[in-house]
């Protein structure tokens, strides 16, 4: 059972552990929205969510990096690293369950073999404790716990809302998807008068790391 922080005292608190706001986080989505509402259907379906994804990791980076946070993209996957090397944060389009403190969310879209090793390390991670710093580790933020800053964006009558949620996943889920989580914190769901969302979004987690499947 996953622990889910979804009042506002709590979801401050919590992420004030973690060297995190509501506003911090806010403000990067605010701005990859802006970015991606200058899109058209004229555009490849894949943009809108390329840019918002790209974006979202971009303006985090931006905004913490000058609180001591670094930038890492170990394997492909694009991290935002906290200062204490501790810990990491990616991004990701969930499903739309996203958000909803009485649902069980998923990533949207089934991930690749990096991000699936970051999983299994979290679970590593809650089965034994904390593990010494592995000598043989390349790349920084390899091998420590990584959340994961799910959003959807939503269909309104006035036009999108976008749900999000920083979220801690214990184990790998069905057929690539992430859908097991340690910990929740979901965040106040923000409104964008006139924008209408892309349907077919899609991100593109990992970069290179593409998950394949034999056919049987």
């Amino acid at each position: 059972m996953a622990v889910v922080h979804a009042e506002n005292p709590r979801v401050r608190d919590r992420l004030a552990e973690l060297g995190l706001s509501v506003e911090a986080i806010e403000d990067a989505l605010r701005r990859a929205e802006a970015e991606r509402s200058f899109c058209t259907p004229l555009d490849p379906v894949s943009l809108p969510g390329n840019i918002f994804w790209g974006r979202t990791i971009r303006f985090l980076r931006e905004t913490c990096i000058a609180e001591g946070w670094t930038s890492a993209s170990p394997s492909n996957v694009p991290l935002l690293v906290a200062p204490s090397g501790d810990f990491a944060i990616t991004a990701s389009s969930g499903s739309a369950d996203t958000g909803y403190a009485a649902l069980t969310p998923s990533t949207r879209y089934p991930k690749g073999n990096a991000v699936m090793k970051r999983v299994e390390a979290n679970r590593q991670l809650l089965l034994f404790g904390e593990r010494d710093a592995e000598p043989e580790r390349q790349d920084v933020g390899d091998g420590i716990p990584t959340w994961f800053l799910l959003y959807h964006h939503a269909r309104t009558d006035q036009g999108t809302r976008l749900h999000a949620e920083l979220s801690f996943p214990n184990a790998p889920g069905n057929r690539g998807k992430i859908s097991s989580w340690h910990e929740r914190i979901i965040l106040p769901w923000i409104d964008f008068e006139g924008f209408t969302p892309f349907v077919e979004d899609i991100d593109d987690q990992g970069g290179i790391d593409i998950p394949i499947e034999r056919l049987s």
